[in-house]
């Protein structure tokens, strides 16, 4: 019962019903109201003017009035409520009255006459009610005058109860109240059903049809009856259901076309070898497919809700998570970051993840999608052609090697064959000092040619030590010439050029030279049938990279080149170099001569070097016309590195400083403690470096070891271990390096032993007591700090 009155009086047709009657209702109050007080007033005027009637007619003597003691013609004058009708004298007389009883009598004898009425100034007719034991009553006194009187003679006198005319006014509003009931309820029921016609019906429809759209009947339509208001309602309903409805078509279709990609993308995950994942805009991992999932589960539990930094992965370099934080925090996208891993067969894995940031339409950061890759295979794949490699190179180095140990037996026969032969013709010549000076020259010359050579296949080897120094490159390149003019073989023509002005750079002498004759050689060999060669000198500045002209190629100046160069040009007439090589030319062991002419790393050899010299090489070749090789190396001043006033003499006398030469070679020690002590060293031998800490420790209760002049490379404990275990104990000795062949490079020396002394086998005397002195100037310094 609740829910039907619920229904009842939330409809809106019972709204519209209450609505109707209470206006009707309000309008009818106001109008019938207006209509019952119209009525009533309308039928007291109309009763006293009736009561009022015959005494305005006796007043005009158009009544006489004796009639009002005619009962008869009164009651049809005044009706049948009329109660006493009199005449009454001035004097209060009553002379003529429908009760004849009352004639002659004074108006005292009559009970509630209103006698304070009758007064000598009343000059008009007055009409009043009173209440009597029988009711309301209307009373009418009408004042009668004689001819040219002042004051009346007579009153007429007329009292009308008003009880059957107030019945009949009550009848009257019953029957006006019943009619108004009823047009109320005729006039509610015909608008009612005009409106459910014209409005509920139509209203109903259309929520019966928005019921239907509810429940997926998308096809229903309304059939619009008209162009009012609900009309245009109607079409609306039916335009947003026609809409609804291809909108729901197109979400279905967007929905089975996201299912499809869902399962797709699923079984994508599933068989691919890659991973995905996706994180929040915390950080944390919210979604990893099943490979990546299975991967960090078996490391470190489920990876759901952790950072990358805690998924138990092991960056390759130490700040790379550090890194990658950061760009995760700044919301950059990351490539190719790579990480490792131990299975649990302890093989160790390697893994690769990308990833881009999410950002919503209004810019809000939402988190980052990506992928990974297992590259394991990949590394493992690397390291064995990188071990291939090496095993190539090293056949490469070996077939070299060979293919130079006859040319090197062949200059290092010539060699000693000169020097066995001056040797013995100086020996046969003893007597002869001249004789013998020249021939202990050409000892000397050929000596040096070894070394030379020496130096050669030290720089093949990568292990010989550069001793760097300010270089005036115009005289270094002339100091070439005779060289190179035999080389050339003289169907070369050498052309030299140099610069007006000395031009320095600090590189080391030797390694400048053999870079010009690598190149000089090269040259050669593209000039079978002769041309020329010309080497000249010039300086150059290269301007930063920003301030470049579109004219200077990247190629030729690279961006971090910038500053005053030192350029050397070496350029050659010769056949050139195909355009599809040129870019391979530096690339050891590549080569274009034929077998047992050329081992291709002539041109490694320079590249390298130049680049150790913080320089850089252009090539320009054309093929058929020539090629320029250009080597640019940062220029030095000339005043800027002083040379020491021992390299300006010969000779490097000793004044009795004890020098412990430790060396497993007999003839070095013994030349050397010759040379040492004839310049007036006090010279000490060791054949090892435990015998030489042993003569350091005895010593030191004697006379104290001053230098150590020590081979690098021995038998044993090595040099450098020597220096470091006798400098451990006794930081005052002065440290001398010798080797032909050491087994560490500059780098590696320096980097063990900080600024240290060097002198390479074979060496002058001059060189060896030169750097004697350079140690024992180093130990004054360090004994003044």
């Amino acid at each position: 019962m609740k829910k039907l009155f619920d229904r009842l009086f939330g409809s809106l047709v019972f709204k519209i019903g209450i609505a109707i009657v209470i206006v009707e209702t309000i309008l009818l109050g106001l109008f019938g109201g207006y209509y019952v007080q119209y009525f009533g007033a309308e039928i007291d005027r109309r009763i006293a003017e009736q009561i009022s009637a015959p005494g305005r007619l006796i007043q005009d003597e158009q009544l006489k009035i004796s009639v009002i003691s005619d009962p008869k013609q009164l009651e049809l004058l005044l009706g049948p409520h009329l109660r006493e009708a009199m005449a009454i004298g001035f004097d209060g007389t009553i002379y003529h009255a429908m009760d004849p009883m009352l004639i002659g009598s004074d108006i005292d004898s009559v009970p509630d006459f209103p006698k304070e009425r009758l007064s000598a100034d009343l000059r008009s007719q007055v009409l009043f009610t009173t209440d009597d034991a029988g009711g309301r009553n209307m009373v009418s006194i009408t004042p009668l005058f004689s001819l040219n009187a002042n004051q009346p003679f007579m009153f007429a006198y007329f009292k009308v109860s008003t009880v059957g005319l107030e019945e009949s006014q009550r009848q009257m509003q019953s029957v006006l109240l019943i009619g108004s009931v009823l047009c109320i309820l005729m006039t509610s029921g015909l608008i009612f059903l005009f409106m459910q016609q014209t409005v509920l019906r139509r209203l109903i429809t259309a929520s019966q049809f928005v019921s239907e759209i509810q429940f997926g009947k998308l096809s229903a339509r309304l059939k619009p009856a008209g162009r009012d208001e609900i009309g245009t309602l109607e079409r609306g309903l039916n335009t947003m259901a026609e809409s609804l409805e291809r909108r729901t078509n197109q979400h279905q279709i967007a929905q089975e076309a996201l299912r499809d990609s869902e399962e797709r993308f699923r079984d994508f995950t599933l068989s691919s070898a890659d991973w995905y994942w996706e994180m929040g805009p915390d950080l944390k991992i919210a979604f990893a497919s099943y490979k990546f999932y299975q991967l960090i589960e078996e490391l470190n539990g489920s990876p759901q809700g952790q950072s990358f930094d805690k998924l138990g992965l092991k960056a390759e370099t130490d700040h790379s998570w550090n890194s990658l934080v950061k760009r995760l925090e700044s919301h950059l996208a990351f490539q190719n970051f790579e990480f490792s891993w131990i299975s649990r067969d302890g093989q160790k894995h390697f893994g690769r993840i990308n990833g881009v940031p999410v950002f919503d339409l209004d810019g809000s950061f939402k988190g980052y999608r990506g992928t990974g890759s297992d590259v394991t295979s990949q590394h493992r794949a690397t390291e064995e052609q990188q071990a291939l490699q090496r095993q190539l190179a090293t056949s490469q180095k070996l077939e070299a090697v060979g293919q130079m140990a006859g040319g090197v037996a062949h200059e290092f026969n010539n060699c000693l064959a000169g020097i066995l032969s001056f040797a013995e013709v100086a020996r046969a010549k003893i007597d002869d000092p001249e004789r013998v000076k020249e021939y202990l020259d050409h000892v000397i010359s050929l000596g040096e040619r070894a070394t030379s050579v020496a130096d050669q296949l030290l720089m093949f080897s990568r292990r010989r030590i550069d001793q760097p120094t300010i270089v005036q490159v115009d005289t270094a390149i002339s100091e070439m010439e005779k060289l190179l003019v035999t080389l050339l073989e003289h169907r070369i023509e050498l052309q030299i050029w140099a610069n007006d002005a000395p031009l320095y750079t600090r590189v080391d002498p030797t390694q400048l030279s053999a870079c010009i004759l690598n190149l000089a050689i090269n040259a050669r060999d593209a000039m079978p049938d002769g041309g020329t060669l010309q080497i000249s000198c010039y300086g150059a500045t290269v301007p930063p990279a920003d301030e470049r002209s579109p004219d200077d190629e990247d190629d030729i100046f690279p961006k971090a080149a910038a500053g005053d160069y030192v350029v050397v040009t070496v350029q050659d007439t010769g056949t050139g170099i195909p355009a599809d090589i040129l870019d391979n030319i530096f690339e050891p062991f590549f080569s274009t001569k034929e077998p047992g002419k050329g081992t291709g790393l002539g041109l490694s050899i320079v590249h390298s070097w130049v680049e150790e010299s913080s320089g850089f090489i252009d090539v320009e070749s054309v093929e058929g016309e020539g090629t320029t090789f250009s080597i640019y190396l940062p220029r030095s001043e000339a005043g800027k590195v002083k040379a020491s006033a021992l390299q300006e003499i010969d000779y490097f006398p000793g004044n009795g400083e004890r020098v412990l030469i430790v060396d497993d070679e007999q003839s070095l020690r013994t030349t050397a403690k010759i040379i040492l002590e004839d310049a007036g060293f006090d010279a000490i031998v060791a054949r090892s470096a435990e015998e030489a800490l042993q003569i350091i420790t005895e010593s030191q209760k004697t006379d104290q070891i001053d230098v150590i002049l020590t081979d690098v490379v021995m038998t044993g404990l090595s040099g450098p271990q020597l220096a470091i275990e006798a400098q451990r104990q006794y930081p005052d000795l002065a440290v001398v390096f010798m080797s032909g062949y050491p087994a560490r490079t500059r780098r590696e020396m320096e980097k063990m032993l900080g600024d240290y002394i060097f002198v390479k086998k074979p060496f002058r005397p001059a060189q060896l007591q030169k750097a004697i002195h350079e140690a024992l100037a180093h130990k004054t310094e360090r004994q003044r700090l």
